[in-house]
């Protein structure tokens, strides 16, 4: 009796769903634990022969459930068919696999009680062939000879060595002929039809190999070398870092890297530690435990990249020694900057000259100084890796190497204040150690240059012009570097007296900020100058007589003044102004297309006088805030 695999779909749905799920639940978790993957192989082709019409291929296309064995039609002729699939194996091309697995589905069954079922793999082709011109079988890979209650049935055929051995062999494609066994294959009690809907189906479990990247190994902020002398490495040299990577996208977070170490004279002495959590394509840390590595001691290392179920090879070999011992203080002294407390000042306008000695130290190989003092150095991870780097302190601004080991450097520095300043000196090794620090002070004149305004205090929106001058004792002014407002440095160049201006449109709502140095031909570099502009929140106010910087009387009864005014800060609606001399009735001025006003007045009276004038908005509302303009009149014109 042939029983319909109908009878049972919902069970066996039940049943491949479990399964599928399961496969799927491990690929899920192999994400935090880097198992194996598995993974629906694709199919490249899948039909089935008949001995019946030998020259005729029947590729699975409409659904027809698939003949295995032998069968009768209905006119009770006599067939045995084949089925085969082929697989399309490109995608594990340089992977490890752990297994692969062909599920077929029974659609109908001639006798429960009987059921032979084999899978040979065969040469490959890539599309369905015919009974007489099948592909070669090379080796019956599993088989199914068990009945069971279950029936019809899933069945579930182990092809793992077929395909590890095909991956091995760089095969893109794997062929599998599905049969009875060749002395049941006459028997039609044997007979059965395979489901087309639900397919021949492979899943392939397999594992991309970690790698490390020989290119991309770092110790203690340094790129791996093998060559003598190796790099003295110092406070950082407990960091080893290396690149692995996994090419399994849900194994991208799971990397780890394994480092061996050991010292060079003692390989006996070999230690492993690991760092975990690592990312592919990145520099995964391992940190030496404190006090792990000696003093003096070379060592060599190595690394590799796991994912918990496969390990790569070991990395090349990386040497180093260990160095923390301290190198001595420098000796400071000075050509022309005296040393505080000896009743002398530097001159001005002359950059110091100053000489660091390591004292026949050979361990000195440079000086680190600054007017600033000197903080601790450190190493940051911004590699295109990620990795730790550690520049060469004697390579930073601030450093000079020694002429000889345990030699001399000197240097010319230009001074970043007045007054007494301290400037901070310390020896460096080739390890990056630094000695305790040495301070030389000394007493610096004022050497800023001065800021003028030339023509009266800023007004938003309005041209302002600086006049810098050179301080007292500064010669051979060359130009001048100027910052404005947080903006890229810009220079002038300076006159024969050692002056320049300096023009821009103040449009900085909070006032304009400047800074200023000088630089002389002989190299020195003044100290900033720093000058703020600050806005009356009223309108601003210019005259070209009544205004005087240092507050002494101006004009002079009878003579007449022009005062302009322009609009408050922010204010793009100034329709006029509304002013009085001492408290006067107010009279308004109309201002014209630019926010502007220009009024005329001549004094009667000598003394103090305040101007007050307030802003009047298009809609004829007049602004809050007001500028007092005070000055005082001359008796008489000068």
């Amino acid at each position: 009796m042939i029983r319909s695999r109908r009878r049972r779909a919902a069970l066996s749905a039940l049943a491949l769903t479990m399964g599928v799920s399961g496969l799927s639940l491990i690929s899920t978790t192999s994400a935090a634990l880097a198992a194996p993957q598995p993974e629906r192989t694709p199919t490249v082709a899948v039909g089935w022969t008949d001995s019946a019409t030998p020259k005729k291929a029947y590729p699975s296309e409409d659904g027809t459930p698939l003949p295995l064995g032998t069968w009768q039609d209905d006119a009770g002729k006599s067939h045995t068919s084949r089925v085969y699939v082929t697989f399309d194996l490109s995608a594990y091309e340089g992977k490890k696999i752990y297994s692969g697995k062909v599920f077929v589905d029974e659609d109908s069954v001639a006798d429960c009680g009987k059921r032979a079922v084999e899978i040979w793999r065969t040469k490959p082709v890539t599309t369905t062939p015919t009974w007489n011109r099948s592909p070669s079988p090379i080796v019956k890979v599993a088989e199914d000879l068990t009945p069971t209650q279950l029936c019809p049935r899933s069945i579930t055929l182990d092809v793992s060595a077929a395909v590890q051995d095909a991956v091995a062999h760089r095969q893109r494609n794997i062929t599998f002929e599905i049969r009875v066994p060749e002395q049941f294959e006459s028997d039609a009690s044997y007979g059965r039809r395979l489901n087309a809907y639900r397919g021949v189906r492979m899943t392939t479990q397999y594992n991309s190999v970690p790698q490390i990247d020989n290119a991309h190994l770092y110790n203690g902020g340094l790129p791996c070398t093998q060559l003598a002398p190796y790099p003295r490495i110092g406070g950082f040299a407990s960091v080893l870092q290396a690149v692995g990577s996994d090419a399994d996208g849900n194994d991208e977070w799971a990397v780890r890297t394994e480092v061996a170490i050991w010292p060079k004279a003692a390989p006996e002495a070999r230690q492993v530690f690991t760092g975990e959590h690592g990312i592919s394509g990145r520099a995964n840390t391992v940190n030496l435990p404190d006090g792990f590595l000696t003093d003096g001691e070379s060592y060599v290392w190595q690394a590799r990249a796991t994912d918990g179920t496969d390990t790569s090879a070991w990395s090349k070999k990386c040497f180093f020694t260990h160095d923390r011992t301290a190198p001595g203080a420098p000796t400071v002294t000075s050509a022309n900057y005296p040393a505080d407390g000896t009743g002398e000042q530097a001159p001005a306008g002359v950059p110091g000259t100053f000489t660091f000695s390591g004292n026949g130290n050979k361990d000195v190989v440079g000086f680190e100084y600054s007017w600033r003092g000197l903080g601790v150095r450190g190493c940051a991870a911004t590699g295109e890796y990620g990795q730790l780097e550690c520049r060469n302190p004697l390579d930073l601004p601030g450093a000079v190497r020694a002429n000889t080991p345990g030699g001399s450097a000197t240097v010319t520095i230009n001074p970043t204040g007045f007054g007494t300043q301290t400037l901070t000196v310390r020896s460096i090794d080739a390890a990056g150690n630094v000695s305790g620090t040495v301070e030389y002070r000394t007493f610096l004149p004022w050497t800023a240059p001065e800021v003028r305004e030339e023509n009266g205090p800023p007004q938003w929106g309005q041209e302002v012009v600086l006049r810098f001058v050179p301080a007292p004792g500064v010669t051979g002014v060359r130009e001048y570097e100027i910052t404005l407002d947080g903006r890229a440095p810009e220079t002038r160049s300076a006159q024969e007296d050692g002056t320049a201006y300096f023009s821009f449109v103040s449009t900085n709502p909070d006032g304009p900020q400047l800074t200023v140095r000088s630089h002389s031909d002989n190299g020195f570099v003044s100290p900033e100058a720093h000058w703020y502009g600050y806005y009356s929140p009223g309108p601003g106010v210019k005259s070209d007589v009544y205004y005087s910087p240092d507050g002494s009387a101006v004009g002079g009864v009878g003579v007449e003044g022009t005062f302009t005014f322009s609009p408050p800060v922010g204010w793009t609606d100034t329709k006029a102004y509304r002013y009085s001399f001492d408290d006067a009735e107010p009279t308004e001025v109309a201002a014209d297309e630019n926010g502007r006003a220009t009024i005329t007045w001549t004094p009667t009276a000598s003394g103090y006088v305040t101007l007050t004038v307030y802003g009047v908005h298009a809609d004829g509302s007049v602004g809050y805030d007001a500028n007092w303009y005070s000055f005082e009149v001359a008796a008489s014109a000068s």
